[in-house]
Order: C-alpha cells, then structure tokens, then sequence
C-alpha cells in the first residue's frame, strides 16, 4: 500500500455530564489530536466525534462509526479517580441503571447485542498489556513533574470501565469488533496531567494500537 493512501481512525470523546458539568477532559483532548497519523507507511485519518452523555446518543453514534467501516475505534472518557490514564481491557453488559443527561436508563440493566446477545462481558482482542508499557517508556519524560521524586506512569491497564455510558459504549463496541476497537479513562484535567499530556498519551496509545492491527491489514 502507497503512503498516500489514507485509513480512518475514529477517536471519540464525551460531553459534559453530572460531576463535569463544564468541561469533560475527554473531549477536550480528543479535540487536541492531530487530523492524521502516519505509521508503517500508512497514513490515517483520525476522525474526531463528541458523544452526548446519552444511551440513545451512544447506540447513534457506535452504529454510524461502523457502518463507515473504520480501521479501528478509539472511545475515551473521563474518570474521576484515575490518577493516569486507564486503558480498559474489558466491558460488562450490566447494571446500566444510572440516569443519563436525558434521564434514561436501562430498565433490565442489561442490553440485547447484535453479536453476542446478553453476553455478561466482552473482552478487547489487543494486547493492552503490551500497549501499557511500550507508552509508559514512551512518555516517561513528558508526564513526571520536574519537582517530584517519584515517577509518573503515563498509563495503567484496567478491568474497571464501570456501569455508565463509558461501559456502554465499549460493550457496544467491542460487539462490533473486539479487535479493532479500545476504551481509555482519562484524569480529570490537570489532575495531574495537562490537556495536552492526556492528548499525547492518547496519541502514543493510537501509535500502539495501529501497529496491532497492521498485520492484519497486510493480510
């Protein structure tokens, strides 16, 4: 494939809910990504899209990315304990009880999908393991505080991507491709990384998982 052949990336970010009501710092440093990433030849569009804090916003939203048919799906969203950046390696299809900006909710708790019906959880096919320490190398400088001791990891993996839209639209997600999708929980802003920290990382993260997928895509 010629470099100048451009893939889409479709990175999506939340809006403002309850707890952050007037910035959501996923958003926010989604908006800070470039428009393209060049990797192993292939250049990539990266497609940025905000997401209302809505279930029915989320299954518009997850049915019209990959109806495009995307090279890979990265959702990001804010955690209000994350002390980095958490990439999520699973999904639970549970508990989706908590009201949205709407106030909807899922009255079962659980949703029917498509692919994989009521299964209880769903699994990400990348090896976050692995993305987790080569970004941790990566981003070693840039994260830690000239002033601090003790090192800043840039990234841990997690199990913990919880009941709300955030799990929601993983587990949507993960339905469609479980290969080419991934969820990452981001620190509130400045907390302790700067905007354009968390978007760095998240651009490293991006890196990661292109060259994961690119056997694939020669295939």
């Amino acid at each position: 494939m010629s470099s100048t052949e451009r893939k889409r990336i479709v990175v999506t970010g939340f809006g403002p809910f309850v707890g952050h009501e007037e910035i959501n710092a996923s958003w926010e440093a989604v908006k800070l990504l470039p428009e393209s990433i060049s990797c192993n030849g292939v250049d990539y569009v990266l497609e940025q899209r905000m997401v209302p804090v809505e279930y029915a916003a989320v299954d518009e939203a997850v049915e019209e990315i990959w109806q495009s048919q995307p090279e890979f799906v990265v959702h990001v969203g804010v955690s209000g304990v994350a002390k980095c950046v958490h990439v999520e390696k699973l999904a639970y299809n549970h508990q989706f009880r908590r009201p949205d900006n709407a106030g909807k909710f899922l009255e079962s708790g659980t949703c029917s999908l498509p692919q994989h019906g009521r299964a209880n959880v769903l699994r990400c096919g990348l090896d976050v393991d692995t993305i987790v320490k080569v970004v941790n190398t990566i981003c070693k400088n840039c994260v830690t505080a000239s002033d601090s001791d003790k090192p800043q990891n840039a990234t841990i993996a997690s199990k913990n991507v919880g009941s709300f839209l955030c799990g929601y639209i993983y587990l949507k997600s993960l339905d469609m491709d479980c290969n080419k999708c991934l969820f990452v929980h981001v620190p509130p802003i400045d907390k302790p990384f700067s905007t354009n920290q968390t978007a760095d990382i998240l651009y490293r993260i991006i890196e990661q998982c292109i060259q994961q997928i690119s056997p694939f895509e020669r295939q």
